[in-house]
């Protein structure tokens, strides 16, 4: 698969998903500098991509692609921490929800605001319906 999403003489952008990460982008930027021919490189961490300046004169366009590709491929293989999936993020803003209502609902209750107290209850329930509907198949096992 390649990343060069355009090329120009003397210019090369590369863009990739994985260069919105600044550790991703730094081993990056550090694989591409010493390569032959190449003046200047211009990270774009929002845009995912780094633009590649380079000396045509000095080294082909072809030859420069694929070894950028190359450098991009060892800079890429590096382990990349492992982002939580949907379900588990869900999951997690559930219960920091159900801790945050239920403390709140008993200390309304302290107090003796029922209106309130009735509230933060029913988030608390809400946020319990989320949860227990995330882990439907393991309660009916």
């Amino acid at each position: 698969m390649t990343r060069i999403a355009s090329s120009s003489p003397g210019r090369i952008r590369v863009k990739d998903p994985a260069l919105r990460g600044r550790d991703c982008l730094s081993r990056v930027h550090k694989e591409l500098a010493p390569l032959e021919g190449v003046r200047e490189l211009r990270p774009n961490l929002v845009a995912g991509s780094i633009v590649v300046f380079f000396d045509h004169g000095e080294v082909s366009p072809a030859k420069l692609e694929q070894r950028i590709e190359q450098a991009l491929d060892a800079a890429l293989a590096a382990p990349r921490k492992a982002r939580r999936s949907i379900h588990n993020r869900v999951n997690r803003a559930a219960k920091i929800g159900m801790l945050g209502s239920l403390g709140a609902s008993l200390a309304l209750a302290a107090t003796g605001n029922k209106r309130w107290h009735a509230v933060t209850g029913g988030v608390f329930v809400a946020c319990l319906g989320v949860h227990l509907g995330l882990h439907r198949k393991a309660l009916l096992r």
